[in-house]
This record gives structure tokens, sequence and C-alpha cells, in this order.
């Protein structure tokens, strides 16, 4: 009798369940919309991602088109193909440049989960202009990945990174780690690296000051007429990479270094310090015997009470975006639908923080973070030290890493030297249309 009651419970739920698809799908006119992702290596992730959102929203069938090694060209040859993505994970630059394609979404038809959203939409707005045209994809912290390992065994378990606060303190600290016989760093030498990561993403900060100072910089650059090799705060980082040059782990040849290399040298405890960022525990996690890692500041004066020496570098650099131009408004509806499922549902969660190990800038995740490296972006985080670097992020020309990349790696070779390398972001900015 009991087995007969459960197969007829069974039975209705699974009514149940079939009818209220059906009611739902009824309620909805079917509409086909496509997503275009620049998270590389997930294809199969985000395939697997995108069938539980339409589970969910059964009337709407989504189109996944992965990115290729030119993203932006792949992304720009959909547009010419009139196959424009509804929804696009894309760089938060590329938004801001190609706005005029994208749904301000503010003026959704439901924007509330905006409220939800702690940091980021900052850098999805144009100055002046209120429209927001992304919402965020992941908080990404970068600066000088540590093993935490090495540091316990020099300088003992209750060390704390924090008293590391002015450059002196930071050739004191790889002094130690040297004498202790660990390589204190290594320089990763790909262009966009040395170039975004380092150069741009540092110099075009507050550490400028604030946003206006900082696009009075940039101008005035672009206008012709910076002297960048007076500016303090360009000698102040170029001589702290200095530092990290001399006491590369690569120094002898220091082209010919490869980012996963690099990355098993940091986790395997053959180099204390690499400059980076958070997201690659993605490449990190591969390795078997990681030892314990984590990220710490890059201090750039000997001002012990300057706060910035303590903060880290902090960026949303993708973002969701909505396409108006090719789609229709049916789609643009899924699409909203779409984009802020990725970013808020549990399943969206589930995608950024346990498969990618990225920090997410909302209010309501509940998922734990197994990478150590956004633990730590996280506590800076929470703890307000992070430096602004919207502004090159969200305003510099979009190919400044590709162009002054390799400027960055001539002078890491020695084939250039800190006046030519001012000349060379000077002539850059100068010749831009």
């Amino acid at each position: 009798m009991f087995r007969k009651v459960l197969s007829i419970l069974t039975a209705l739920a699974l009514l149940l369940s079939v009818t209220t698809v059906f009611a739902e799908t009824a309620e909805h006119e079917p509409v086909t919309i496509s997503y275009y992702s620049t998270q590389a290596g997930v294809d199969d992730e985000t395939v697997a991602t995108l069938a539980k959102f339409m589970e969910q929203y059964p009337w709407i069938t989504v189109n996944y088109y992965p990115c290729g090694d030119d993203q932006l060209a792949a992304w720009l040859a959909l547009y010419s193909a009139k196959t424009a993505p509804t929804v696009s994970l894309l760089d938060c630059g590329q938004i801001l440049n190609y706005s005029d394609y994208m749904m301000d979404l503010t003026k959704a038809e439901d924007p509330s989960f905006f409220n939800h959203v702690l940091s980021g939409t900052e850098f999805f707005q144009k100055e002046g202009d209120p429209a927001i045209y992304g919402i965020p994809g992941s908080y990404q912290g970068f600066s000088l990945l540590y093993n935490k390992t090495i540091v316990k065994k020099v300088f003992g378990d209750d060390f704390n990174v924090d008293t590391v606060n002015t450059v002196d303190k930071l050739v004191e600290f790889f002094d130690k780690i040297e004498a202790a016989g660990y390589p204190s760093t290594v320089v990763f030498s790909a262009d966009w690296a040395l170039g975004a990561h380092y150069l741009g993403a540092q110099l075009f900060s507050e550490w400028l000051g604030d946003k206006e100072a900082q696009r009075k910089v940039m101008a005035d650059l672009k206008a012709g007429n910076y002297n960048l090799i007076e500016n303090e705060h360009f000698n102040n980082l170029m001589n702290v990479f200095d530092i990290l040059k001399e006491r590369n782990i690569n120094k002898a040849d220091p082209l010919a270094d490869t980012q996963e290399g690099d990355l098993e040298l940091l986790a395997h405890g053959k180099v204390a310090t690499m400059f980076q960022g958070d997201w690659n525990w993605l490449a990190i996690r591969n390795f078997e015997n990681i030892d314990e890692l984590g990220i710490m500041h890059l201090p750039l004066t000997n001002d012990a009470e300057d706060a910035r020496n303590l903060k880290i570098l902090g960026s949303c650099p993708k973002g969701y975006a909505v396409d108006i131009y090719q789609n229709t408004p049916e789609q643009q509806a899924a699409g909203v639908l779409l984009a802020q499922w990725l970013a808020l549902s549990p399943e969206g969660e589930d995608f950024m923080v346990r498969l990618i190990g990225s920090t997410l800038p909302f209010d309501n995740v509940t998922a734990v973070n197994e990478n150590p490296l956004a633990v730590s972006t996280q506590e800076y985080l929470n703890a307000g030290r992070i430096l602004d670097c919207s502004t090159y992020l969200c305003e510099a020309p979009t190919d400044f890493w590709l162009v002054v990349g390799p400027f960055m790696q001539a002078y890491l070779a020695g084939q250039s030297d800190r006046a030519n390398l001012a000349q060379e972001i000077q002539d850059y900015f100068a010749n831009l249309d």
C-alpha cells in the first residue's frame, strides 16, 4: 500500500512539474538569444551552466559563442555577420568603447538587481553619464602573490605582511628571504602582464591623486605636453620594478619564461613572490602539492604613513552587457534575465566562485571560495584597502598594453633605459588618432 501511494505521489509530482513548465512556457513567446564569453578555457562548463538557465527559463534558448584567441576581433566579427550576441561578457573598457551597442541597464524593466551589487558599477559608466552598461561579473585583486609557506619558514608563523609598508621594508623582506636560501621573486614577462597590470594599472591609479588628477595626466600625455620622466610616481613605480628586475629568478634570460612555469615556481616554493593576480588560481590549482599562497601589497614609497602602500589593486575587469543594436526587444528582455542570472543566481555564483575562483562584489554570495588568492582579495576589499585603477581600465586606450608592453619587455631585458621608456610612452600617447 505504501509503495502504491508513493508511486501515485511521485507521478503527481512529475505531472505538476511538467504542468508548471508548460504553463510558464505558455505565458511567454519562445525566444532564441546568444551569449559570448571572454572567460576562456571553460567552454564545456559554460555550456553546462547555460543549460541550467534554460531549465529555469524553458521558453529561452541560448546559443553559446566561445571567444577566439583575439577576443575583441572575434566579437566584432559576429557584429559584421549580423549575429551580434545578445549578452556578452567583455572587458569593461570594451563595453564602454562600444556602449552605443549596449543597453543602459538602469532602464531595464526591473533594474532592482543592482541593489545586490556592492561595488563595481563605476567600471561600466562613462564620465558624466549616469547610464550603467554592464553588470559586474567578478572582482579581481592583483599585486604581489606570495608563498606563505616560505614566509612562515623565514619569519615565523606570526609574521604580519602589513609590516612591509615601505620600499625599504620590501628590500629588507626580500633580503631575509634570500638569506634563507629562497629566490625572492620572479617577473612574469608577458606584454599584457607588464604593460597592463604592472605599468598601466599602477601608473594611472590613485597614486596620481583623484580621478580628475589621473585624467589630467592622461590628457596631457595625449596633448603631447607632459614630461613623464619628471613624474614622481612614475619614477617610484620604476624604482620598485628595478628591485624586482634585479632579483628576478629568470634574470639571466628574462623573456624566456612562461606563465605556467613562473606560477609553478611560486606554488612549489621555488620563489617567494610574483607580481600578478588572483585569477592565476585557475592554473595553479592544477599543480600537485601546492604551498600555502596569498596576496600582499606592493609599497611604492618610503612613507610609512601613506595608506596606499598597504593597498592592492582591485577591479571589476569584466561585465555582462546586453546588445540593443541587432537584437529585438524580446531578445533584449531575455538577455537581461540571462545577464542577471549569470551574475546573481546560485548557479552563476557556483560557476564564478567554485570553478573560476573569483571574488564576487555582491551582497548575497554564499559559496565558500576555494581560491586562497581570492580570499586575500576579499580581505583587502572588506578592509577598504583597494587602489582605484578604474581610470586606466575604463578610459585608457584599449591597445595601451599591446603597444607599451613590448617597451616594458625591452626594459626588463636591459635593452632600454628609463628615459627611453618614458619617451616611448609619451610618443605612444602623442600619436594616438
